[in-house]
């Protein structure tokens, strides 16, 4: 057993804080009790995910992210050498790029740095050219957060490289008044609440929501759609949460739907709604419906990447066809009229949470994950999956 714990470099592609950045976090203190420190490389230095990270007590660093690129060779190589160099000032042990754009920035570096290299796979890559798949030969393993995700995954990963790692979460639920919430932002007494906790962008399917938002408001009345979600820091974002309340309007839903903007108090804004949805195009594993379901909440969501992983359709939530915005509506207004099995339902995703995906299972794969990585062998960091007990550093 070595001295000192082992250095695990988070390589963070985004400024911005969003659902990659959140379970990166939730790695980093998974493992931190069992000897794995965790640092955080971040694309700027007062930035909100820099702040996230070392408001949580984790050390942060600095680069700056260069494109992977052919044609600009020497800038890139020039750059991978000297984050390089970075990682060996840092002592760092293992590198671990939080998505696909993470490799891009810091596989090369790894390799440059003789450390061993892991991606984590957090949505679906249907297709990858060539030359983007190229860059990809410096990384040693890939962690994938769902089957399905791998499934799609346009770069071949035999069993030998790659694994599966479900994501993990605090079952404890938020203390939260409703009627608070409610009056923060406006929403009548008598509204039920319907969230949704997403970054407004292409990626999640807001014209189906608005489609089935018509009918749910025509039908039952009282309700609001509370969206939280960074909608502000990026000129994409901005951009598409123009065009997404511009639709809204058309429709006639301007005053049904919030969004909130990017919020640390998730967990309470979460505790106060009667519904979550999660309308979207594609997933690979998103934490914030375990989130949701830790707190008691049935799920609706779209039927697509890992979400089948995660929702018992019928049992813990529904699922419905992607782009089908009539099954949508009717299964909102089942549960808005019928508090009873609303209630069983989300009592019976909390008890699947408990159960599945708490954090002990999760930090228990996580340290296996790394401790193949790192080529140990019967560590007392390993895993209950390697047979071995999980003990604290």
């Amino acid at each position: 057993m070595r001295e000192r714990n082992y250095r695990v470099a988070h390589i963070m592609p985004w400024p911005t804080v969003g659902g990659t950045e959140q379970a990166t976090l939730r790695i980093a203190e998974a493992v931190r009790p069992y000897g794995f420190e965790s640092v955080a490389f971040c694309p700027s230095e007062k930035s909100p995910v820099h702040e996230m990270f070392a408001a949580a007590g984790f050390e942060t660093v600095s680069y700056h992210p260069v494109e992977h690129s052919y044609r600009r060779a020497w800038p890139f190589l020039r750059y991978s050498w000297q984050l390089a160099r970075e990682f060996r000032r840092s002592k760092i042990d293992l590198v671990h790029c939080a998505d696909l754009l993470a490799a891009y920035y810091a596989a090369l570096a790894g390799k440059m740095a003789r450390l061993p290299i892991v991606c984590h796979i957090r949505c679906a890559f249907d297709e990858l050219s060539w030359r983007d798949r190229s860059f990809l030969w410096p990384i040693d393993s890939f962690i994938f957060v769902s089957r399905d995700t791998w499934r799609r995954f346009a770069h071949k990963v035999d069993e030998r490289r790659g694994t599966v790692v479900y994501d993990g979460i605090d079952c404890a639920r938020a203390d939260a008044r409703a009627d608070e919430v409610k009056r923060e932002f406006g929403i009548p007494d008598d509204h039920k609440i319907i969230g949704m906790v997403s970054r407004v962008a292409p990626a999640k399917d807001f014209s189906t929501l608005a489609k089935a938002a018509v009918k749910v408001i025509a039908e039952y009345g009282k309700v609001t759609f509370l969206i939280v979600g960074d909608h502000e820091s990026l000129p994409a974002y901005r951009a598409h949460y123009a065009l997404v309340k511009k639709m809204l309007s058309e429709q006639g839903l301007d005053g049904a739907f919030i969004f909130t903007g990017f919020r640390r108090d998730v967990a309470r804004l979460l505790a106060a709604m009667d519904l979550f949805v999660l309308s979207t195009h594609g997933e690979g594993l998103p934490l914030v419906v375990l989130e949701a379901m830790a707190h008691g909440k049935p799920v609706i969501a779209t039927a697509v990447g890992g979400l089948p992983e995660i929702v018992k359709d019928g049992v813990t939530g529904l699922l419905h066809a992607h782009g089908d915005a009539e099954t949508f509506a009717e299964q909102m207004l089942d549960l808005l009229r019928d508090d009873g099995r609303r209630q069983r339902m989300g009592a019976a995703a909390q008890r699947e949470v408990r159960e599945r995906w708490g954090k002990d299972r999760f930090a228990r794969d996580m340290i296996a994950a790394y401790s193949r990585a790192l080529g140990l062998k019967d560590s007392a960091r390993g895993s209950c999956e390697c047979g071995v007990e999980l003990k604290r550093a």
